[in-house]
């Protein structure tokens, strides 16, 4: 098989970057913009390996849920993925992929334990609560821009559905304050101007903290930065300059508050975390309250147990456990994200919580090593997994239960592969964080087939 080949693809399933996926020769074939059962008349763009990828000419079979996505910059932006699909089809299809995970990369059966359906996003559009995007000038106009999928190209936005209507507001009216106040825009090709990136995050309260990063430092900044907080919804403004020459890193090492208060206070149930410009937290906040609402129900807590929270981040997780718990202790490697934790324990006043800096693979045996003893083991890894070292700790352990959170279904299911060797899965239930896009998270409650024998005799 060659580039321009045209054949007709039967589209199967769905691939883990929202493309219908079909087979053709023995030939694994993408197709952007294809739902699985359809059928497509394709030409080939590219064969790599045993995989082909493919364009499609036109839907000879089309199906009952495909739906006009509402953005205007859909087509261009890539942000969104999936927004031609039904949001009812689309939950049976982020089921679908972590079932082909679990059965590509794993010895388990999927129909051994129960798969649960996935858990529906509150809010389809307007759920992001923070959106970090490069500022342009095109002619006389500043816009903000989504950087365009599998390329170097921005796509101009006047706003972007799936953010918070406030950052679609603020977005446009800090980049009108600019361009009235003459601060320069800057410009790629030739490494100058100012204003590089413009972050807005905004809680569920409907407050905004607002970060301009910079290029240069230009004492017009402050000046909009006093324009910015005349907004009653904005609490906070800082600056950050990012002097390097590669795109896609946001925050440079200085941050200066400008502006109003420090941080803002998002609240998720009965817990309350401050939020500053660089704060990892997650990006749909209604939904995250679903999360950890399931996390805290797989735990199965009675206020006797202690938890370790691996990859612990700000104490999102531990904290919002800790009132079912005897002890909360977090691990989290970024020693930022630890002096937050820390501090979201003391501001809620949470005194069975504290939160250490380290690599957990190499804290964890020692704080065995030394007689402390773990009834619960909470993991919320990034997209690349646990990793072998901390797997293998957490087999040393042989802790009674282990709560996986995961944002991908493929290094989860190769995560369970290796625990399997000491646990059982009891379930995992899908959750849709990310709507309008293939991404799906997972949370997983296992029990040590020791215990578990124990428990049953």
């Amino acid at each position: 098989m060659k580039e321009k080949d045209n054949f007709i693809l039967d589209i199967k399933r769905l691939g883990i970057n929202g493309e219908g996926i079909g087979f053709y020769n023995r030939m694994t074939t993408f197709v952007e913009n294809a739902i699985p059962g359809e059928g497509h008349a394709v030409e080939v763009t590219e064969v790599k390996d045993k995989m082909v990828f493919a364009k499609s000419l036109e839907i000879k079979r089309i199906s009952k849920e495909r739906i006009i996505p509402s953005c205007p910059y859909y087509n261009e932006c890539g942000g969104c993925n999936v927004s031609h699909i039904s949001y009812d089809k689309m939950l049976e299809l982020k089921r679908d992929l972590v079932i082909e995970a679990i059965s590509r990369y794993t010895s388990l059966n999927p129909r051994s334990f129960e798969i649960r359906k996935t858990v529906p996003s509150i809010e389809q559009f307007g759920y992001r609560n923070k959106s970090q995007l490069a500022i342009q000038k095109i002619e006389e106009d500043y816009t903000v821009s989504m950087l365009k999928a599998k390329s170097n190209r921005l796509v101009p936005i006047k706003e972007c559905l799936v953010q918070k209507p406030l950052v679609n507001q603020l977005n446009q009216q800090i980049l009108k304050y600019a361009k009235e106040l003459g601060i320069s825009v800057y410009l790629p090709k030739f490494n100058r101007g100012v204003l590089r990136y413009l972050v807005v995050r905004v809680n569920e309260a409907d407050e905004a903290l607002v970060c301009l990063i910079c290029a240069e430092k230009n004492n017009k900044i402050k000046d909009l930065a006093k324009k910015i907080i005349e907004n009653p919804k904005v609490r906070s403004v800082y600056e950050s300059f990012n002097y390097s020459k590669k795109e896609g890193t946001f925050f440079g090492e200085e941050l200066n508050h400008l502006e109003g208060t420090p941080y803002i206070v998002e609240r998720v149930g009965h817990i309350q975390y401050k939020i500053y410009p660089n704060t990892f937290f997650q990006l749909n906040t209604k939904q995250a309250k679903n999360i950890f609402d399931l996390v805290l129900k797989s735990c199965k807590l009675s206020r006797k147990e202690r938890v370790l929270d691996a990859y612990c981040g700000v104490g999102a997780i531990g904290l919002y456990l800790a009132s079912m718990a005897k002890e909360v202790v977090g691990i989290e490697y970024n020693k930022d994200a630890v002096l937050a934790a820390n501090e979201n324990a003391k501001m809620n006043k949470i005194s069975n919580a504290k939160f250490l800096q380290g690599d957990a693979a190499m804290l964890l045996p020692s704080m065995i090593d030394k007689g402390e003893v773990f009834d619960v083991v909470v993991v919320d890894p990034p997209r690349t997994g646990l990793g072998s070292d901390f797997i293998d700790a957490i087999l040393k352990t042989k802790v009674k239960k282990i709560v996986y959170v995961s944002c991908n279904p493929a290094t989860l299911a190769k995560d369970l592969e290796k625990l399997c060797k000491d646990y059982k899965v009891n379930s995992i239930t899908p959750l849709d964080m990310f709507p309008q896009t293939a991404l799906v998270e997972s949370i997983v409650s296992m029990t040590h087939i020791e215990s578990a024998s124990v428990k049953n005799k």
